[in-house]
């Protein structure tokens, strides 16, 4: 008796589920006030045990850390799986900061300061750790995830994870502790995946100096100098993620 195989549907591609059902401004407002509130009373409780403790300065990371990794975790959860579900590849957007935050070729002020201009380049030395950091890549070629998830770790072709200083490049922003992917995004995402392996920065930037220019009440950022808009929030954890970053700044707290 002869089977046929039952012949497997093409796989349709989608538009990522970000671009065609986006949040209500309202909605995005009320989210990002609820994680104001959730930061505040994190950084509260933490400045409470500050005072009792006299250790507490030589811990690695401050509380506050911690919520920046949690509010990131849906939006790098989302990116590493959107090839699974099929996403048009032409379609996922670059995760950088202008994707997320504002343009960093955006006027900050009313002299025609942008913010790439603030920003500080440090010389620091920090390690990124995949199971743990807020570090976002953005897998778009299908082929390449298979490939690396196929063949990276103990005992497959490639073997464990490692950093490849050829192809890895992520910039570490200060004081929040972002690590944007600028190279290297398919086995930066298997590393994440896998919960294995550390990454040296290719570059640390700080921009506190930022706080001085902008601000953000959850429905847009906002020239300081003058109250114009500079962009609409694109995203609430990352709006809030920002502010964030400005109690960081205020309470001399970084990652």
């Amino acid at each position: 008796m002869i089977k046929f195989r039952k012949r497997l549907p093409k796989a349709i591609k989608q538009q990522p589920e970000i671009m065609y059902n986006p949040p209500t401004s309202m909605e995005v407002k009320n989210r990002f006030e609820n994680i104001m509130r959730f930061s505040k009373s994190v950084l509260d409780v933490a400045n409470e045990f500050e005072k009792s403790e006299n250790d507490f300065k030589e811990k690695a990371d401050h509380s506050l850390v911690d919520v920046v990794r949690l509010l990131g975790r849906q939006l790098q959860s989302q990116y590493l799986t959107n090839l699974i579900y099929g996403m048009d590849e032409t379609l996922i957007p670059k995760l950088h900061p202008s994707e997320v935050l504002f343009e960093s070729s955006a006027r900050i002020n009313l002299e025609g300061t942008i913010f790439s201009d603030i920003i500080k380049k440090v010389d620091n030395e920090k390690i990124i750790s995949l199971n743990r950091d807020l570090i976002l890549p953005w897998p778009w070629k299908e082929s390449r995830l298979i490939s690396c998830i196929a063949n990276i770790g103990q005992g497959r072709r490639w073997g464990q994870w490692r950093q490849d200083d050829n192809n890895h490049y992520v910039d570490l922003w200060l004081p929040m502790g972002i690590a944007w992917v600028f190279g290297g995004n398919h086995s930066i995402s298997t590393g994440i995946i896998q919960g294995k392996g550390e990454i040296v920065p290719r570059d640390i930037y700080d921009i506190s100096d930022v706080y001085d220019y902008v601000y953000c009440d959850g429905v847009n950022y906002y020239r300081k100098d003058d109250g114009s808009i500079i962009s609409p929030v694109k995203n609430a954890e990352f709006a809030a993620i920002f502010e964030i970053g400005r109690m960081m700044v205020e309470n001399s707290i970084s990652y």
